[in-house]
């Protein structure tokens, strides 16, 4: 009896511990998920706030900082892009303004016959470059299509009427001629708008290079077309003959052929002389290169006329002059406007001693050694001025009359 009551008193004891442990689990359950919601709460909170901080910083630095740095970027490379344009565009326009002077309009008057065997007259048009000077003519490097049939040639200065000039030389081969004009045609206005031509070399043209035709674009007067240089050497048939000439997009119209292709240097790089005659063709135009021209131009030149220095001399001794170590000499009594020794420099009273070290005794010696040269050739003169003795370049320019 007693064992029972025992038994049944520590199961009960078993009991009640098992109902205390079963309360507190449930009470640290209830704490725990009070916890737990609280700390997601308060997380989620404080994750909201966080967000909230970078997303109004980000806004404020973006707005005040990122945005404003890059439109500032933005205004300076426009700005500098602006200013590059400028730039090129001043450059276009100085060009322009630097060579159209030296540009003038030909208008022709060529005779021909029709069909029914009449003989007729047609009006011409092309252009020209005045590429030298003298006091007594002017002179005008043109293509030889341009004056090939002309009876009569006239040429526009400026809006002046024409001026007639004639044919001083031509090569066929090149499509190339040499017109002058008289100073004597020309009024003080016309004298004083010519301009003689810059020519550079072309030999260091690259495609790409920017580049300016000037011309009578189809008889309306001097106007400019712009463009690059799309192949610097190619070879083409322009009146049945084969010409070496470079590309240009630059428009190249009726009107334009002897007219110059130039550099925004303002000088002349190129002799305009034929466009690609298709309407399925757009932007190709053909120029005789300055390095091809030239050559050409001044073996025509050459042909004039003998080689002169430009000066009247007499003998150093018959004008009682002498100098320490002086064999003899050649003195400049007077100075030709125009010419080879005015233009390096030479003046009256300077004894001419030597050409390229070959002594001078005399004035007729003088004349003899200037006959050994070629027009264009360049000399080196040594002569005593004031009693010094100097060394001077002379470029031998064609002699006119």
């Amino acid at each position: 009896m007693n064992d029972n009551n025992h038994n049944n008193e520590q199961s009960d004891s078993l009991k009640d511990t098992h109902l205390f442990y079963k309360e507190e689990i449930k009470k640290q359950n209830k704490i725990s998920k009070v916890f737990k919601k609280l700390f997601i709460y308060v997380g989620s909170l404080a994750f909201s706030l966080a967000l909230g901080l970078a997303i109004s910083f980000s806004y404020i630095y973006c707005k005040d900082i990122v945005i404003p740095k890059y439109a500032n970027d933005s205004i300076i490379e426009t700005t500098q892009t602006s200013n590059v344009i400028e730039t090129s565009n001043d450059l276009v326009k100085m060009a322009i303004q630097n060579a159209s002077p030296s540009i003038v309009s030909i208008t022709t008057l060529n005779d021909s016959v029709d069909w029914f065997n009449n003989a007729t007259t047609y009006k011409g048009i092309g252009s020209g470059i005045i590429f030298h000077k003298t006091s007594n003519e002017v002179f005008i490097a043109t293509n030889y299509h341009v004056i090939e049939n002309a009876s009569k040639i006239g040429i526009v200065i400026g809006d002046d009427e024409p001026i007639e000039a004639k044919i001083v030389g031509k090569d066929e081969n090149y499509d190339l001629a040499v017109i002058s004009i008289s100073i004597e045609s020309l009024s003080e206005e016309e004298i004083d708008d010519i301009r003689v031509a810059r020519f550079a070399s072309s030999d260091n043209l690259m495609v790409g290079d920017y580049v300016i035709a000037i011309g009578n674009a189809v008889g309306e007067g001097i106007t400019s077309t712009f463009g690059i240089i799309s192949q610097t050497s190619t070879d083409i048939i322009s009146n049945n003959k084969k010409l070496n000439v470079m590309q240009t997009t630059a428009a190249i119209n009726p009107g334009n052929s002897g007219g110059a292709l130039i550099n925004l240097n303002g000088e002349i790089i190129g002799i305009n002389t034929a466009k690609v005659d298709d309407n399925t063709v757009e932007s190709v135009a053909y120029t005789i290169s300055s390095s091809v021209a030239m050559p050409i131009i001044e073996d025509i030149m050459s042909n004039l006329n003998p080689t002169s220095l430009g000066v009247l001399v007499t003998d150093a001794k018959d004008a009682n002059i002498s100098y320490d170590g002086m064999a003899g000499g050649a003195i400049v009594v007077e100075i030709v406007p125009g010419g080879s020794a005015d233009k390096a420099g030479l003046k009256a009273n300077d004894v001419i001693t030597s050409v390229n070290d070959v002594p001078i005794f005399s004035s007729s010696s003088l004349v003899e050694e200037i006959k050994k040269y070629e027009v264009w050739d360049t000399i080196k003169l040594k002569i005593i001025r004031n009693g010094e003795l100097k060394t001077i370049k002379v470029k031998l320019l064609p002699v006119t009359n």
